[in-house]
């Protein structure tokens, strides 16, 4: 009985081993099938989720059929678009539209419009795109040029910022967005920014000469130095030139801002401020070699009474600082309307003795800008010597419609 017990159960052993493989089968073929099925329900999704996300703002109660349609006339408004069918252009993404609503054909319809030179619909609709997709690069990105056009700074600087962000690698939109921070007194930010690009490119004159500017407004000219050689070195500039001559004007390097004077007049004769610098730089020089006894007045010396002014040597003289004044004045955001007045006294040397508000605009950033053009301007050209006389008052009006 107990080899037999024994017998029976080897049996059943071996009789097990016969059906494990088939079953073995079988679970691997449910196991295939149920993967396979996922994969597809998988890639469905995906592929249904992009689609949505391209076509139907999340949107999945659209049928496929309507979202084919919205598709095809959003490929069809492209090529009118390439062929300058702008009117077909704007029906296809209009009826695309109707369908869903979808970023790139809201961008596409501002792009026409503002081509069309309707700026008022591209600005609608460049903000609808931003609208569904707020870090979408183009939108921003025009916005932000459309608003530094007309010299809202603020605004532009929104959208600026949202397009560098976006493409940190792109320099077009950083120059811009530091250009706006530096217009609304972001100053130390604009410089950071310009340092950036000056990592991606070195020898970049504008980055370059943005900075010198700065730091010259500033009256840091010592800073502002190094920053302005490199620019024209790399691309000769007149106005950077000159910013670069008066920064070595005012740190008494006289010989070096001659020098710079010159070669400003050697590519153009006629730069006013060039000439004014130069002959301010040779009068100093002269008046640095002479004795300090030469300069004292004779004893009993009478000096003759100044005549009246000679009306047509002031307009002149005036006409000519006039260029001076206007190139340094940067009237601030939200001054259309405003005017300010500021009276400055020169001596016969061409130096700035004072400079005070004589009317104000009301509007503190507007008196500023308006002082800081006289005080960027030196140094004037010496008073001429048939004015016959040691000082000379100036009023200058500083109106937004000037510039």
């Amino acid at each position: 009985m107990l080899f037999k017990k024994e017998f029976d159960i080897d049996k059943e052993f071996f009789e097990e081993d016969i059906k494990r493989p088939k079953k073995r089968k079988l679970a691997l073929k449910v196991f295939v099938t149920v993967l396979l099925v996922t994969f597809f329900i998988l890639c469905y999704s995906a592929f249904t989720f992009n689609f949505n996300m391209r076509f139907g703002n999340f949107n999945f109660t659209k049928s496929d059929v309507n979202l084919k349609e919205a598709q095809n006339f959003f490929f069809e408004a492209v090529k009118n678009y390439d062929n300058g069918e702008y009117d077909k252009a704007i029906e296809n993404l209009n009826k695309q539209l109707e369908i869903v609503d979808d970023p790139d054909a809201y961008n596409y319809l501002a792009k026409i419009y503002m081509e069309k030179g309707n700026n008022e619909l591209a600005v609608e609709n460049y903000k609808k795109a931003v609208e569904f997709k707020p870090d979408f690069f183009e939108p921003n990105f025009e916005l932000g040029k459309y608003y530094f056009s007309i010299n809202d700074y603020k605004t532009a600087s929104k959208y600026l910022t949202t397009a560098s962000n976006s493409q940190p690698d792109n320099i077009e939109p950083l120059s811009l967005t530091a250009e706006t921070y530096k217009q609304t007194g972001k100053a130390d930010e604009a410089v950071k920014i310009f340092e950036r690009i000056l990592e991606m490119e070195p020898n970049s004159a504008f980055a370059n000469a943005k900075i010198g500017e700065i730091y010259f407004q500033r009256l840091q000219y010592r800073e502002a130095i190094p920053y302005l050689e490199d620019s024209i070195q790399t691309s000769f500039e007149e106005n950077v030139a000159i910013e670069l001559a008066k920064c070595y004007f005012e740190l008494n390097s006289l010989d070096a801002a001659k020098s710079i004077a010159d070669e400003i007049l050697a590519e153009n004769k006629d730069n006013k401020q060039a000439q004014s610098l130069k002959r301010a730089a040779e009068y100093k020089m002269g008046l640095s070699k002479q004795q300090v006894k030469e300069k004292e007045p004779v004893q009993n010396a009478q000096k003759p009474a100044p005549l009246p002014l000679n009306s047509k040597l002031v307009a002149d003289y005036i006409k000519e600082i006039e260029v001076s004044i206007k190139t340094n004045w940067t009237p601030p955001v939200g001054s259309n309307l405003k005017k300010a007045s500021v009276k400055f006294t020169v001596n016969k040397d061409g130096e700035l003795i004072s400079n005070v508000l004589f009317s104000s605009s009301g509007m503190a950033d507007f008196d500023k800008s308006a002082l800081d053009a006289v005080e960027m301007s030196k140094p004037y050209p010496p008073l001429p010597d048939e004015l016959n006389r040691d000082t000379l008052d100036i009023i200058f009006t500083f109106d937004f419609n000037i510039k």
